[in-house]
């Protein structure tokens, strides 16, 4: 009988338990999923705070301030508001959930998480002060920087070199834009221009606004064919223009008028109507007059350039300088101040007698090659000449009444109407002068008047005319006729059925009585406590004009002052970074570094998050 076929054996499946992992043999049950809806992606491009603030990781704007709730409206600002996230709406997955990288294409740094921490805003902040000094990015890199640091805080961490040139740099480009957009929107303001050279000698348009006494730069544009002070592009100033639409910009400012063509100014007009006031830059008038004056006079010509000859052999000259004693109020300036042609003659006139005894000393003009000794010989008999005092005190005469008007219009609110009255004081001031012959005084004054001219705008006359202290006094027939021809447009424009010569007659006559009858205001506007655009606030009784005052009274009578010089930032910035950095990236590096440096408008940082500038 065959063997009876036996079931098989348990130890055959010991031994294979032995072999196989449990796991193998049963399925550990899956972990169940937490109750409520999954969190939406979007929350990755935010920052929640711990006071439930939720901040943008893009434009770092604050959304809303009620924690991980709301949802709708975090969609809503990566979607229509945020300034860094491009156009297209986001995606949403068949759960509804946003798909984040539709709006940033993708780049896993486009959210920039880690910003929203303290640490994060840290380094916002630390990158800001670079920026706002023009700090090399390199300093990051330096031990000694963060070891000292690190005294303080031991996890500090300073920002990468590459962090400085992308994530941060566009993050406070963003904020720098957004402060401006925010402080010009809905304003009447000013477009300024200047024009500079860059080292590779390319002319440079900068172009900035002003508006409520404070300046903003916009941007810059290279134009490597064109020279300084060539006419500007249309197409370029209706660029900048178009940029900023929800600003009112009521006029142009230029170095000179010339720089905007009739053709420009109607091309501009038809798109900006209210734009209609154009004009030059009278601080960069007042410095070109003086190169003027000073080539029309050999004399004074001769004078300034042996002081320039011997402020090159001053500067850099360890030794000489050494034996100059420095000023009180400016301990660390060279000798002589090369600041300006006027400090320059003024510095070396008051060392006068230090000068004397230093020149005179032989071994002076010891140097190493003939050049340099021919050269320090010349100093040499310059200082000591006889006509070395007096030829300086003349050129200080000549110069002076310049130097004070610059210095004048150089100041934060000197109103505009003051430009014509003070053209006219430098005439009288040069006609005066009793020991200038007839043939130097031709000279000087049709320097003046052409310098004049190239600046003179609709605006001058106008505000002139509107202004109490002056009332258009001294203007002839035909510029107070383009005047008022430019009045009754104006308020033509603006829908005005009145008349308007007959309503500035009765403002001249109140403005007579008011001198008359009430001295005390009447001292206050002569001292300009009350200026011309105050004092139009309270003259409701003629709101036609009151409107025309308030527009013109607020253009900038230059296009530049000391302070916000957008020319002398814009090509500090391109020195130190135009071989280190991209034009894209140097121009947003400049848009951050000219803002921060506007004083009158910086906020002190917080470390919140919501303030940026």
């Amino acid at each position: 009988m065959a063997a009876e076929e036996q079931p098989p054996s348990l130890a055959v499946f010991a031994d294979a338990a032995d072999v196989m992992p449990v796991a193998s043999i049963a399925e550990s049950p899956p972990k169940k999923r937490k109750g409520g809806r999954r969190k939406d992606d979007i929350w990755l491009q935010t920052t929640v705070h711990p006071d439930k603030t939720v901040e943008c990781n893009r434009c770092h704007v604050v959304i809303h301030r009620y924690g991980t709730t709301k949802v709708e409206r975090v969609r809503a600002h990566f979607e229509r508001k945020c300034l860094q996230s491009k156009r297209p709406k986001l995606s949403h997955d068949a759960d509804g959930r946003a798909i984040a990288a539709t709006v940033y294409g993708g780049d896993a740094r486009a959210s920039r998480p880690g910003y929203g921490s303290k640490n994060g805003v840290f380094k916002r902040r630390f990158a800001e002060w670079m920026y706002a000094t023009g700090q090399p990015f390199d300093t990051v890199e330096s031990d000694l920087l963060l070891t000292a640091l690190r005294v303080i805080r031991g996890d500090v961490a300073l920002p990468t070199k590459h962090e400085l040139e992308n994530e941060l740099l566009d993050m406070e480009f963003a904020a720098s834009q957004m402060k401006v957009t925010k402080a010009l929107g809905g304003k009447p303001c000013c477009l300024t221009v200047e024009s500079w050279v860059d080292a590779g000698r390319n002319v440079v348009t900068s172009y900035g606004a002003r508006c409520e006494n404070a300046s903003y730069f916009l941007e810059s544009m290279t134009i490597s064919s064109q020279e300084p002070g060539a006419e500007l592009s249309a197409d370029d100033v209706e660029s900048v223009l178009a940029k900023h639409k929800k600003s009112v910009f009521n006029g142009v400012v230029t170095p000179t008028t010339s720089m905007l063509s009739k053709f420009t100014r109607e091309r501009i007009q038809k798109k900006h109507p209210q734009c209609v006031f154009y004009h030059g830059c009278v601080c960069h008038a007042l410095q070109l007059l003086t190169s003027d004056v000073s080539s029309v006079l050999p004399w004074l010509d001769k004078v300034h350039a042996s002081v320039t000859e011997l402020t090159k052999v001053f500067h850099g000259n360890h030794k000489l300088q050494s034996l100059v004693p420095s000023t009180q109020s400016s301990p660390s300036t060279e000798f002589p101040d090369s600041s300006s042609v006027y400090a320059s003659l003024e510095s070396v006139l008051s060392h006068e007698k230090e000068l004397y005894s230093i020149v005179a000393r032989r071994d002076f003009v010891e140097a190493s090659t003939p050049a340099e000794q021919e050269k320090l010989k010349r100093v040499q008999d310059f200082v000591l000449g006889e006509s070395f005092v007096q030829d300086l005190t003349n050129s200080l005469a000549i110069l002076r009444p310049l130097e004070q008007h610059l210095q004048h219009f150089q100041e934060e609110r000197t109103p505009i109407s003051q430009v014509f009255p003070y053209f006219m004081d430098l005439l009288n001031a040069y006609s005066s002068m009793e020991w200038v012959n007839k043939k130097e005084k031709a000279l000087i004054t049709s320097c003046v008047t052409e310098r004049f001219n190239a600046v003179y705008g609709d605006s001058h006359g106008v505000a002139y005319t509107l202004d109490p202290l002056y009332l258009g006094e001294g203007l002839d027939a035909g510029k107070t006729q383009e005047v008022e021809a430019f009045i009754v447009r104006y308020c033509a424009g603006e829908g005005q059925s009145v008349d308007i010569l007959a309503q500035l007659a009765k403002y001249k006559d109140m403005v007579a009585d008011l001198k008359q009858n009430n001295q005390a205001y009447w001292q206050l506007l002569v001292s300009g406590a009350v200026p011309p655009y105050d004092f139009w606030v309270e003259r409701r009784q003629f709101p036609h004009l009151q409107q025309l005052a308030w527009a013109v009274f607020a253009l900038p009578v230059s296009s530049s002052c000391p302070s916000q010089a957008f020319g002398k930032q814009s090509n500090y910035v391109h020195e130190r970074f135009h071989s280190t950095l991209s034009p894209e990236k140097l121009q947003k590096l400049t848009h951050v570094y000219c803002n921060l440096k506007n004083k009158v408008n910086s906020e002190p940082p917080s470390l919140s998050g919501e303030q940026v500038l």
